[in-house]
């Protein structure tokens, strides 16, 4: 109600008083108040009951009228306020429902302001913990290796709305792999009780390498959590190599090698997978691949010796870091002296091995002597060892014992001395390709004569006789005293000498028919003795030079062994067969016929014994491919040919029972040298 107000109005001699009710003008909106001041609340949680803030005249009346917009803000404390804070007035009042803060936490207040009026703080209210909502990872998972705990220990929290630590919560949290990149198990204590709020997992870890693994956390009806991703990484190996080095004479260091003749390990060029110094008492890591591995110890000096484990190299499994050490001992050390006699006939050229021993390893010092040698091996342990020598050719024997036990002294020498006796080496000629050449059978030597097939020794050793183009020539083994024995180039083929080394029967195809000739060694006299036979080449003298045995076809298109007497009477069929019998050659004592033939299975030939007089024949063991047979002068051993897949011609010899069968060189047309 508005005040009255009273006017006089006079007219006349009359006067009326006049009673009006006329509208004043209202104090204006001065000022802002809490009307409800905020209640204690959890954190998150909305403000009840809802905070009203009124506007105000100067006297205290709240404007009616007023429709300011009304904003809270928050403090101190540190919280965030939530909810609708900039509210329109509606008959003077601000009215905010759903406020909260989202920080617990002790003495908050609110402040309200508004344009052109004077602002309003709220009394002071605390902002409690809320009830556990959801789980949060507050420790992430770290990086790790494959098996190895996940460090720092993971934790997980449990939190209210607002985001605070649920202090009261005391419940049981899991956690499992979330993403799971590398299918891995996760192990350790996955189940923990939380204390005020916060479950620590100190023992996690996950076996299986992988890029991008996540966990989970679960407890009940809380929002789970999910960590941020993580690596497991395979667990880097190493070998970690050790050397302890004791006694005398220590050397400074040596040298390892780790998985000799690997291309595995970038940057290798050393033939090893990794190589490098070590010290005498030191010790090296080396990164490897996990599984497993050898490891060499080299350039240990011959005065020093492993121990303990004395393997070298070493065959390790390496998983994490492996150990690998090496113990070695070193003594003073002498010498060993050592005197070769060496007597006899072709003598080894190239010389011996001599060894001596330490422990099991048979050759730890060794010297390359030459016959009729001294030489002394330094740097020996002083302590008993087992001298040998070795390396010693075939047509040479050591007097007495290969190994002589000596003992070394500290600083002085031992005495070693042995004696070699040396008979004629066995010898063979052949072609290959194309050049006649004589070679030791123990690979010593091998000595290039000159061009030319088929050669054939005197018998005496001293001359060859051999195809040169198509005629007929001889020489010394050494290349010196040629003679060319015949002249007509008429297909001379595959001479043989008499036994006396007077004469040499050979092939000669007159008007394209080969027949047997016989003439005197200088070439002189040449005599044919076959016509019409069926000669067919590959003569070859009976040891006593009475026969000559050869190639024939008595039936076209069918090679058998012929043989007929020296003077070319007597011929005599020795063989009959449909198969190939082809290139005879004596036993020394002229009882048996080595040839080749083709009646033991689908065109191969192989190598059969047979009487010199013919019958049965025999084969070598369970059959011995090859052709171009050649006996040894004892008898024991013959040399022949065998083709590889490639058609290249190989000379191999074998005992005549057909075992030890050995590969001599590349060639064909051999022939045995004869004792002289």
């Amino acid at each position: 109600m508005k005040p009255l107000r009273r006017r006089w109005i006079v007219t006349g001699a009359i006067t009326i008083l006049a009673c009006t009710n006329t509208e004043s003008p209202l104090p204006p909106a001065a000022k802002l108040t809490f009307t409800v001041q905020p209640s204690n609340a959890a954190a998150g949680v909305p403000i009840s009951p809802a905070v009203a803030v009124a506007i105000e005249d100067s006297f205290g009346h709240v404007v009616t009228s007023a429709t300011h917009v009304v904003t809270l803000t928050l403090g101190p404390g540190g919280g965030v306020l939530a909810g609708p804070a900039a509210v329109s007035a509606v008959n003077g009042v601000a009215t905010f429902s759903a406020l909260s803060v989202d920080k617990a936490g002790t003495g908050y207040a609110l402040t309200a302001a508004a344009p052109g009026l004077a602002a309003a703080t709220s009394t002071a209210f605390d902002i409690a913990v809320g009830p556990a909502a959801r789980l949060a990872f507050t420790v992430q998972p770290s990086n790790a290796n494959v098996g190895a705990t996940i460090a720092p220990a993971v934790q997980v929290t449990a939190r209210d709305a607002g985001g605070n630590t649920a202090t009261g919560f005391t419940g049981n949290v899991t956690v499992a792999i979330g993403t799971n990149a590398g299918v891995g198990t996760l192990s350790g204590t996955t189940t923990v009780q939380a204390v005020a709020g916060v479950a620590s997992f100190a023992d996690l870890s996950i076996h299986k390498a992988g890029t991008g693994y996540t966990l989970t956390a679960v407890s009940g009806v809380l929002t789970a959590g999910t960590s941020a991703p993580f690596t497991i990484a395979p667990v880097p190996t190493a070998l970690h190599i050790t050397t302890t080095t004791t006694g005398m004479a220590v050397p400074t260091g040596y040298s390892l090698c780790v998985d000799a003749y690997s291309g595995s390990y970038s940057g290798s060029a050393s033939g090893c997978g990794w190589s490098g110094p070590i010290g005498a008492n030191s010790a090296v890591t080396v990164p490897v691949p996990e599984g497993s591995h050898s490891v060499e110890l080299d350039g240990v000096p011959g005065n020093c010796a492993l121990t303990a484990d004395t393997a070298n190299p070493r065959i390790v499994t390496a998983s994490g870091t492996t150990d690998v050490p090496f113990s070695v001992a070193c003594l003073d050390t002498g010498s060993v002296h050592v005197t070769v006699t060496t007597t006899g006939t072709d003598l080894d050229q190239n010389g011996y091995v001599v060894c001596v021993n330490r422990a099991a390893n048979n050759c730890v010092w060794g010297l390359h002597v030459l016959a009729n040698d001294v030489a002394s091996i330094g740097g020996v342990t002083a302590e008993p060892h087992t001298v040998s020598i070795g390396d010693v050719v075939g047509n040479c024997t050591v007097s007495g014992a290969l190994t002589q036990a000596v003992t070394v002294p500290a600083h002085g020498a031992a005495d070693v001395r042995f004696a070699i006796q040396c008979v004629a080496a066995e010898r063979i000629a052949f072609s290959s390709p194309g050049t006649i050449t004589v070679a030791r059978l123990d690979g010593v030597s091998t000595v290039s004569v000159t061009h030319g097939f088929a050669p054939a020794w005197s018998a005496d050793g001293t001359r060859l006789a051999y195809e040169c183009d198509q005629d007929i020539c001889a020489i010394n083994p050494d290349g010196s005293s040629f003679a060319q024995l015949t002249t007509n180039a008429a297909s001379n083929r595959h001479p043989t000498w008499s036994p006396d080394g007077s004469k040499i029967a050979f092939s000669v195809a007159t008007g394209g028919v080969p027949d047997l000739w016989v003439m005197a060694a200088d070439g002189s006299g040449a005599v044919r003795l076959t016509q019409g036979v069926g000669f067919v080449g590959s003569p070859a003298w009976s040891p006593d030079g009475t026969k000559i045995a050869f190639d024939c076809q008595v039936d076209a298109a069918n090679d058998d062994i012929c043989v007929v007497n020296a003077d070319g009477t007597g011929f005599a069929r020795l063989t009959n067969d449909p198969a190939r019998d082809y290139g005879a050659a004596w036993e020394r004592d002229g009882s048996t016929l080595a040839f080749a033939t083709t009646r033991f299975g689908a065109g191969a030939a192989e190598i059969v014994l047979m009487s010199s007089t013919g019958g049965a024949v025999t084969r070598i063991g369970a059959g011995l491919p090859g052709s171009e047979p050649t006996w040894s002068p004892d008898g024991s051993q013959l040399a022949f040919v065998r083709f590889d897949p490639f058609r290249q011609a190989f000379i191999f010899a074998a005992h005549t029972d057909g075992t030890n069968v050995i590969t001599i060189t590349s060639g064909d047309g051999p022939a045995w040298k004869p004792h002289p």
